[in-house]
């Protein structure tokens, strides 16, 4: 039996670069939705971000997603339809929660280190980003999404009055601490280009 796919669909949801891979196929831009950064130091949320690009399937341009600028990524994929003349397949991919390795005592005493595969945990904030993405290019006639990513705005829809309590209430938010999680949450409208594209298509 053939292995079941988003590629059918304009507009896909995964997480991770694992989930990345999956669903970047064919895709002409990919939204990498990071709402929360990881740590309080914006150089190291910088390299963060650059680690995750770099891991990213080559070929689709890439933006960064989240809570304050999912109108303007639906500006910009509506910008590529208007440049293709054609329509633009959107790969919506949720960061989600990475935590370190655990590593038992003996591993420790020996130096040993565990290679970490992506495969993050549930993250609420980075759905929810997902989620307003999604429901944005919903919003500019870009509707034909896959089951994952209609679960992802369903999500936004429903829970959008109570969006800043459950971020900041959130496992995620431990991370990079109250100020830093109040000046994600505070990020402008702006699209943010992660890597231009490589691809022809």
């Amino acid at each position: 039996m053939a292995e079941r796919t988003q590629e059918q669909y304009q507009v896909r949801f995964a997480w991770g670069t694992g989930g990345a891979a999956r669903v970047a196929h064919g895709a002409h831009l990919l939204v990498w939705v990071d709402v929360l950064p990881a740590s309080a130091d914006p150089a190291a949320q910088r390299r963060v971000l650059a680690d995750a690009t770099d891991a990213l399937p080559e070929g689709p341009e890439v933006v960064l997603g989240h809570l304050g600028n999912a109108a303007a990524v639906a500006e910009r994929v509506t910008g590529l339809q208007a440049e293709r003349g054609d329509r633009c397949v959107v790969a919506v991919v949720a960061a989600g929660l990475h935590h370190p390795p655990a590593l038992d005592d003996a591993a420790v005493a020996a130096g040993e280190s565990a290679a970490v595969p992506d495969a993050p945990d549930f993250a609420v904030d980075d759905l929810l980003g997902a989620g307003a993405v999604v429901d944005a290019l919903v919003a500019v006639g870009i509707d034909h999404t896959s089951p994952e990513a209609a679960a992802a705005c369903a999500a936004w829809t429903g829970l959008r009055r109570g969006v800043r309590h459950l971020v900041t209430a959130s496992e995620s938010a431990a991370g990079p601490g109250r100020d830093a999680t109040h000046a994600a949450l505070a990020a402008g409208p702006e699209l943010v280009v992660l890597r231009e594209s490589r691809s022809r298509a």
